[in-house]
């Protein structure tokens, strides 16, 4: 039944490749619609928080995050007055045992 219906997405960014992924492993026929002419390197980094990470790995992504990602051990709020620390929230191994699925870091290319 499913391969018999179409699906247009709206957008190739993070959000709608991951929809289109996930609907095509359901049986869909999926079609994205981009307003860019061509897909190019953003020069940023993508910060995915472990509830997209987890996403992304039920997908069948996690070997290719593997050889792209980064697992930072945290993340360090500075004060841009005296440069000093305002707070510090560890990430890596313990953060990902609590959350079910890493916080990674990836570029955007």
């Amino acid at each position: 039944m499913a391969a018999s219906r179409t699906i247009f997405v709206a957008g190739a960014g993070i959000g709608g490749l991951t929809a289109s992924l996930a609907l095509a492993a359901k049986g869909f026929r999926v079609v994205v619609l981009e307003k860019a002419e061509r897909l190019e390197e953003a020069g940023a980094g993508v910060q995915l928080s472990p509830n997209a990470s987890r996403v992304l790995i039920a997908l069948g992504l996690q070997p290719r995050l593997a050889g792209i990602a980064v697992t930072p051990e945290a993340i360090s709020l500075m004060s841009v007055r005296s440069g000093g620390a305002v707070a510090r929230l560890p990430l890596g191994a313990p953060a990902a045992s609590r959350a079910g699925a890493p916080y990674l870091v990836i570029h955007r290319g």
